[in-house]
């Protein structure tokens, strides 16, 4: 859901004191209360017409005050204005969201990227929503709000397996540190985790955005379950592609160095898919929680989804939670496409039109292979595939035809 501007990793690294200038905070934090989703919403239906701030008031003491806006006293909208402009307004300008006339008294919805994230459309509509409970946003807008949970949340979305609680502090550490996790002075390290144990992980545990095994001190993405959460999507990034590939759409193919890049453009395709997913992991624990989490978002809201892989783990969790994924092991003739002499580690197309091919290159000290992706949209999806499209088109007819 997703969550503005795409963050790469190293924006996560901002800390909490800077929070108040960082615009994922400001729209987190803004969300984070059940009327101003109201008001957003208010505002939204009466695009593109101005909304007189009495108006927006007078909503505002209904939902304090009394069921019916034709019984609501003077004396209550004049405190609901009171209200919305000390509060509420300045709240929605920092996170760009409205664009506030003072002489006329009015606001009108800016052109905020977080508008085109479906996510956060259900959030200020909660009537097309019956799944969603307002107590529910307020935790998740507000676990979100803080750019440390961020971090955290980064560190386990490139992860398949659960994460003890000291690697996922050391992981923080070196992250904000810029350094190897084995230079983390102890101190720091037990310093985060009285952190992660006593104020981070607990409210992102209530979000339901992580899983958090007390006991066991493990930790897992979980993903929010009535929402796609833009905390990492590339709609409310313009520039997302630029940013990895230094390439435009237009520019035709582009190329992204490391594998936190390529796991990042491979959530956005899963995310934005409408249709129909072709899709290819080679090695285990590609698909990381992350990228499962949006493969099976991508099959429930309808897009048919065919996944090629041989890992046992993967086959397993599909089959049991995602039965109408088309499971299918790949041939070595798919695992053998040559790019640049070397193999492919996974292949996503995205309604035949946006593609993305990702190497694996060395391992890391670590154990995780590095990658490298190529990119591309329209016509040259279609030069970088060549012959292989009508494999593709021969294969989903055939397991269509089967199902």
């Amino acid at each position: 859901m997703s969550i503005d501007k795409f963050l790469t990793v190293d924006d996560y690294e901002k800390q909490s004191g800077g929070d108040t200038e960082d615009p994922l905070t400001a729209l987190f934090s803004c969300l984070a209360s059940e009327p101003r989703r109201c008001l957003l919403g208010t505002v939204s239906e009466q695009t593109p017409d101005p909304v007189p701030q009495r108006e927006l008031a007078t909503h505002l003491a209904s939902m304090r005050d009394e069921p019916s806006r034709d019984t609501i006293p003077t004396e209550a909208v004049q405190r609901a204005l009171v209200t919305l402009h000390h509060n509420h307004l300045s709240q929605f300008t920092a996170a760009g969201l409205f664009d506030h006339d003072p002489d006329r008294g009015t606001v009108t919805l800016t052109n905020h990227p977080a508008y085109h994230d479906p996510g956060i459309l259900a959030a200020i509509h909660p009537q097309e929503r019956t799944d969603i409970d307002a107590g529910s946003l307020d935790g998740l807008f507000s676990a979100l709000s803080d750019s440390r949970r961020r971090t955290i949340l980064a560190s386990l979305n490139h992860s398949f397996q659960q994460i003890h609680l000291e690697t996922l502090a050391r992981d923080d550490g070196a992250r904000e540190q810029r350094t190897a996790e084995s230079a983390i002075p102890k101190a720091d390290v037990d310093q985060l985790l009285s952190n992660l144990r006593h104020v981070h992980l607990p409210l992102l545990a209530e979000a339901d955005l992580i899983d958090y095994d007390t006991e066991k001190q493990l930790v897992a993405y979980n993903g929010h379950p009535l929402l796609r959460v833009a905390w990492l999507h590339s709609v409310l990034d313009p520039d997302f592609r630029t940013r990895l590939t230094g390439t435009t759409a237009d520019e035709g193919v582009g190329t992204i160095e490391g594998r936190e890049g390529v796991v990042a453009y491979s959530q956005s395709l899963l995310e934005r898919v409408d249709d129909e997913l072709f899709s290819i992991f080679t090695a285990t624990g590609l698909l990381e929680a992350g990228c499962f989490s949006r493969v099976m978002d991508a099959s429930q809201r309808g897009v048919d989804v065919f996944l090629g892989t041989t890992d046992p783990t993967v086959r397993e969790l599909i089959r049991e939670n995602a039965p109408e994924i088309v499971l299918w092991e790949p041939d070595e003739d798919w695992l053998d496409v040559p790019i640049e002499e070397d193999r492919v580690a996974r292949l996503l197309l995205a309604d035949r039109d946006a593609l993305m091919l990702g190497t694996l290159r060395e391992r890391t000290d670590e154990g995780v292979y590095e990658e490298t992706a190529f990119i591309g949209e329209g016509e040259t999806t279609r030069q970088l595939l060549g012959s292989r499209l009508e494999q593709i088109e021969q294969t989903t007819q055939e397991f269509n035809s089967h199902t």
